[in-house]
């Protein structure tokens, strides 16, 4: 049934349909001129469907239909439209946002956004005021009305060592120099009392809560301790976030705490002192003697030579003299005697020159004058010759280095074959492989602890007692420790952005017989050339 009219002379409008379809009718036949858009206008607004939708080209077609017709015209230009709403949750559930649309000659919101808040289980965080001053307004777009807390993370614990770190450095480099460097053995010691670390505990967070009223956890921070039994070192009895000495020696840091190293310091190691396996320093004001083994933690120091001995060190290995190996060989191979001179170390290995040596540094190998028939391998870089000497050759053997490998001279006049490598790391493959397998056995841990979650939730008289408690809490702690490990992984897999970068530097001369190997691509030396910078450019190794 049609809706009552709403006339003047020629000119009335009129709904038509349940959804109140707006028609103008224009009647030529009646008095007046035909209507403008401005008398339009005017008529709509002093009729009872002043507040309809209107379609702005369906007025104009109105307007120039009315001018030259005859008959009778009626035309649709608009509709009655209720007021219209949405609401925006965000993914995280902390925020709702609404947007109104008035109503147009129709019904007004009422509420009916209230009942949607009900619906969709939006309960906390509602922002009442401004809800209210939305809908008093009758319009709002992307209008924030409900809130939640996000948790508010807490802050790591942490060990922070409190004497200087010792260091290898690399000072600045010149044109006519190899290297300028400054000595590697800088013994770090500490005295009884002195403070050696400081344990900051964690700041545990505070949970949150989204609009729906669901606990958001916050991410739990793991404890932090100082190792039970550490050498050397014991919490203050007056803080006991710190960590002081017992004993004079070398501090070293380890896993959640420092040990302390006392220093051993023999004339000779010989048949006199027997073989020597020592948690510290050693120093030896003479030689070490052919034969013999020496096994220490922190650093050896030795004044002398290095004879044919069996060396291992946990710190840095220092050698004012030279380093000299058996040049004889096992009959059927190219590989150094089995008594050779033989000295792996964690840190970096300084000597004045080495013959048939094994030398494997975890960090840097510095040697003043030359390598001759050695096999050296470091994971940052070798360094052989003294600053502006015409000493400094690598002849013979193998040197292996992940970052740089820098001589004076590589290879001989008479072609010994010299193998140089360098842009792959020896240790790195290894550290990522212990850290997978660490992540697959936290993993499986994990996934145990699930599965007994599982069964709780079906038994939970089985979780009683602060059993399923215990189980939460060990489930957090994996996934903090998995965190962790997945960081350090990063971090490995990272490093190979600075071995891509690998380089060898001669200063004066490459010989003939020596093969340059960067990364997977090698280079067979064909003739004598002069100084360069070889690195990999457009997968292939040139001059840089």
């Amino acid at each position: 049934m049609n809706e009552p009219l709403s006339q003047s002379t020629n000119l009335s409008f009129f709904t038509e349909g349940p959804a109140g379809t707006l028609f103008a009718q224009y009647d030529p036949a009646a008095a007046g001129p035909a209507p403008d858009m401005a008398s339009l206008e005017s008529a709509l607004q002093a009729s009872e469907y002043a507040d309809f939708y209107r379609d702005s080209t369906a007025l104009l077609a109105f307007i120039k239909l009315c001018r030259d017709v005859k008959e009778l015209q009626k035309i649709q230009i608009g509709e009655r439209r209720d007021a219209e709403f949405s609401l925006e949750v965000s993914d995280d559930l902390l925020s709702a946002y609404l947007t109104l649309i008035p109503a147009q000659g129709g019904k007004a919101i009422g509420s009916a956004i209230n009942d949607a808040l009900r619906e969709q289980g939006i309960i906390h965080g509602i922002l009442h005021k401004e809800l209210d001053a939305a809908l008093a307004a009758g319009a709002c777009h992307h209008v924030l009305i409900a809130e939640g807390e996000p948790p508010r993370q807490g802050v790591a614990g942490k060990l922070e060592p409190l004497f200087g770190a010792q260091k290898s450095e690399i000072a600045q480099r010149d044109e006519l120099a190899m290297i300028k460097f400054r000595e590697l053995s800088h013994l770090l010691i500490v005295h009884i009392g002195d403070e050696l670390m400081r344990r900051t505990p964690p700041v545990h967070g505070k949970f949150g809560m989204n609009i729906k009223g669901q606990v958001i956890l916050a991410k739990p921070m793991p404890e932090m301790a100082f190792a039970a039994q550490l050498q050397g070192a014991v919490p203050s009895a007056a803080n006991p976030d710190l960590l002081v000495a017992t004993n004079a020696g070398q501090p070293v840091v380890v896993d959640n705490g420092v040990i302390v190293n006392p220093v051993l310091q023999v004339p000779d190691v010989d048949l006199s002192t027997g073989n020597i396996s020592f948690e510290g320093t050693i120093h030896v004001d003479g030689d070490i003697k052919a034969g013999m083994i020496l096994n220490v933690t922190g650093d050896i120091i030795v004044n002398g030579l290095v004879e044919a001995a069996d060396i291992t060190a946990g710190g840095n290995v220092a050698v004012t003299g030279g380093i000299i190996g058996l040049a004889e060989k096992k009959p059927g191979t190219q590989h150094l005697s089995g008594t050779t001179s033989r000295i792996k170390c964690a840190g970096s290995v300084q000597a004045l020159f080495a013959e048939n040596a094994h030398i494997e540094a975890g960090d840097s190998i510095h040697l003043q004058q030359n390598a001759r028939q050695c096999e050296l391998v470091a994971r940052r870089e070798i360094i052989v010759g003294k600053p502006g000497s015409n000493v400094g050759n690598i002849l013979g053997g193998r040197a292996q280095a992940a970052l740089a490998i820098c001589a004076v001279s590589i290879g001989s006049p008479v072609a010994t074959r010299t193998q140089i490598q360098v842009g792959f790391d020896p240790y790195r493959d290894q550290q990522i492989h212990d850290k997978q397998y660490q992540i697959g056995r936290k993993a499986s841990e994990l996934d145990q602890l699930i599965k007994l979650q599982a069964f709780f939730a079906t038994h939970p008289q089985k979780a009683a007692g602060g059993v399923g408690e215990k189980v939460e809490a060990k489930r957090l702690y994996l996934l903090a420790e998995l965190d962790t490990l997945e960081e350090e992984l990063d971090e490995l897999e990272a490093e190979q952005e600075l071995i891509d970068k690998a380089s060898v530097k001669i200063i004066k001369k490459i010989h003939e017989g020596v093969e340059i190997q960067i990364g997977k691509q090698k280079w067979q030396v064909k003739e004598d050339s002069g100084p360069g910078n070889y690195q990999l450019h457009d997968g292939h190794i040139a001059i840089i």
